[in-house]
This record gives C-alpha cells, sequence and structure tokens, in this order.
C-alpha cells in the first residue's frame, strides 16, 4: 500500500515512472527498518503471536494514517508500457501483467540465488532457524532482523508499485493482497520460497477461470477456499520442507 500511494503521488508531480518505482521502494525499506528499531527490536519475550498482533496493529495504524494524510479515494496509475494490452492465443489483457510477471520471476531468482548462493543469505536463514544459537557464533541478530525488514519492506512496496496500474491504489489496497499472499504460501508450504510462488500461481490461475466461467463476484473467495482444502489435505502445504516445524 505504502509503495502504491507513495508511487502515485510521485507520478502525480512528474517523475519518471522509472525513478518513483525506486524512490517508493526506498522510502517503505526506510519505514520498514524504522518499525523494527522502535518496536520489534524493542520488544523483550515476545513470542511469535505477540509480534504478529503487533505488525497487525501497526499495519492499522498506517492504513488510518494514509486515509487521513492523502486520502480514502481509489487512484488510478498509468501502465508503464506503451501499449495498454496483449492479445496471446486470442486471450487479450493489459500489458502491465507482463511487468508484474517479469518482476516476480526475477525476484524470486535474486531471492533464491542470495539466500542459497551468498553468505549473508545463510547468516540470514541460519539467524532465522535459531537466533540464539547464531547469536553465540557471533551474528549480529538484531542486524540481520533489521536487514529482513528492509528487503521486505522494498519487495512489498515494489509489488504494491508494479500492481497499481491493474488494481488503483487507495489506503486499504495492501489488506487483501496480504491475505493472499498468505493464502498462497499456505498452499506452497510455510519456509518454501518456491512453494509460494507455485501456490500465487495456482491462486492466480483459478481466480481467473473462476472469474470467466462462474462469476467475477466469487473470485476472492476461491483463494481462501483452496487454501481450506490444502490443509485439509495436506495441512503442511503442497511443497512443505521435512526439516520445517509448524506450530
Amino acid at each position: 500500500m505504502l509503495g502504491g500511494i507513495t508511487e502515485f503521488l510521485l507520478i502525480k508531480h512528474s517523475l519518471p515512472i522509472g525513478i518513483s518505482l525506486l524512490i517508493s521502494s526506498i522510502f517503505v525499506a526506510v519505514v520498514a527498518i524504522i518499525i523494527h528499531k522502535l518496536f520489534i527490536s524493542k520488544t523483550k519475550n515476545a513470542n511469535e503471536l505477540s509480534l504478529i498482533i503487533m505488525t497487525i496493529g501497526i499495519s492499522i495504524t498506517l492504513r488510518g494514517i494514509v486515509g487521513i494524510v492523502v486520502d480514502k479515494n481509489a487512484h488510478p496509475v498509468k501502465a508503464f508500457l506503451p501499449f495498454p494490452s496483449v492479445n496471446v492465443l486470442n486471450l487479450t489483457f493489459s500489458s502491465q501483467y507482463l511487468i508484474v510477471i517479469s518482476t516476480a520471476l526475477l525476484l524470486a531468482f535474486v531471492l533464491y540465488f542470495y539466500l542459497k548462493k551468498t553468505i549473508s543469505g545463510k547468516i540470514m536463514q541460519a539467524v532465522s532457524m535459531n537466533s540464539l544459537a547464531a547469536s553465540l557464533f557471533g551474528i549480529d541478530v538484531n542486524f540481520v532482523q533489521m536487514s529482513s525488514f528492509a528487503i521486505s519492506g522494498f519487495i512489498g512496496a515494489l509489488a504494491g508499485a508494479i500492481i497499481a496500474p491493474i488494481s488503483f491504489v487507495q489506503y486499504d489496497m495492501g489488506l487483501m493482497f496480504g491475505l493472499k499472499g498468505f493464502a498462497a504460501c499456505v498452499v506452497g508450504g510455510f519456509g518454501n520460497n518456491n512453494g509460494a510462488i507455485v501456490g500465487g500461481l495456482l491462486i492466480g490461475a483459478a481466480e481467473s477461470l473462476s472469474a470467466g466461467y462462474i462469476s467475477s463476484s466469487y473470485k476472492d473467495l476461491i483463494a481462501f477456499l483452496i487454501m481450506i482444502l490444502v490443509l485439509f489435505i495436506k495441512p503442511s502445504g503442497l511443497f512443505s520442507s521435512k526439516d520445517v516445524e509448524r506450530i
């Protein structure tokens, strides 16, 4: 949401799309660092549930601030490419989907390379698995966690900015995307980045088919029906790793 709103305001002030994307993503990454610094790192002996509740509260607060400072209207953002639509096999869709798909694939590759092939990425995974053991090996756990917040903020802002021409931007646009992203993680399996991508593709394809063959009114319902179905069949997700413990 912050990425999409910031991009809209920058483009409104005649900044080029590429520069507005970069500035909005960096801005939200800084906001994420501030959130970690002021709230997450200051919380002592917090469990996962309390941190989840805290970040939900922060999310609601941010939506309220944006609703007051900007407004609560839905604003259109022009497509990034000069041609408005693409026709493939007699199927016509917005050219912005090309940007969304290519960006998602690029980010997936970059994240995979970073986490699997770099020392800092492996350190981040180690902190995620066991922060106490990582700190005993001399790793600055607080800095690594702050870095993960910055990366998440950057990616979230970039996602919101590139989806803006398709869905419009408004103060609460991130809520449904966040819920569907959670559903994609559940379907793919927590702890499996590739599974989350496949889960997102499955949900997206099912939503499009349901909108075309049933009704667009039920489109948002499909994601959660698929999630519930997967939880019944395989609670750990379709591509879950055996070495990941879930509670």
